[in-house]
């Protein structure tokens, strides 16, 4: 699960205090006509969208510079987002990450960048950044903490934090649920 409460930095930085979130369990509906999801609620500074959402990756591309010792490990996924409520294709994601495995109990340490590309075009775009640094994980649920660094269309200027867990954050048994405040005026 994946869930972004996001605030915007400027507002935080002049003494605005944090956004008002929605109330727990709303959820943004998606408009299939539209290809967008509609705000859970606004107030006079920001639109919030709680969105659930599944990623399928559809490639995956991994780089170790030693087979032999898995201890560092580069790799590119991308893949399709699937709305969880209609099962209906809502966009793409794009992700790279490092990871270096420091002992045989595969304890881990992980940085991830990902950009969930949604909307019609693809224009409508959230940017996470992530970094663990934790026990093994594999074959248990992972949990991971990212921060929300921008977006684009329906979410400039977006910030925030966002949870990852899952199996696997890319495969079938992940849900991402976003939580994200967009500031109404945007400065250009």
């Amino acid at each position: 699960m994946v869930s972004l409460s996001v605030a915007i930095a400027q507002d935080a930085n002049h003494g605005h205090g944090k956004p008002r979130d929605p109330a727990v369990g709303s959820l943004s509906r998606f408009n299939p006509t539209t290809m967008h999801y509609e705000p859970v609620t606004s107030d006079s500074r920001y639109t919030y969208y709680r969105v659930k959402v599944r990623l399928s990756q559809t490639f995956i591309d991994t780089f170790r510079p030693d087979p032999n010792e898995p201890h560092l490990m580069s790799a590119v996924i991308s893949g399709d987002v699937f709305d969880n409520s209609t099962g209906i294709k809502i966009g793409t994601f794009d992700s790279t990450s490092t990871s270096t495995v420091a002992r045989a109990n595969n304890e881990m340490q992980y940085m991830s960048t990902m950009a969930l590309e949604l909307g019609p075009n693809g224009d409508d775009t959230i940017f996470t950044l992530a970094a663990l640094d934790r026990a093994d994980f594999t074959g248990k649920p992972t949990d991971i903490d990212a921060a929300v660094v921008g977006g684009t269309g329906r979410y400039k200027g977006a910030t925030g934090e966002s949870v990852v867990t899952g199996m696997d954050v890319t495969k079938g048994d992940n849900l991402h649920v976003a939580e994200v405040a967009v500031p109404r005026f945007k400065r250009f």
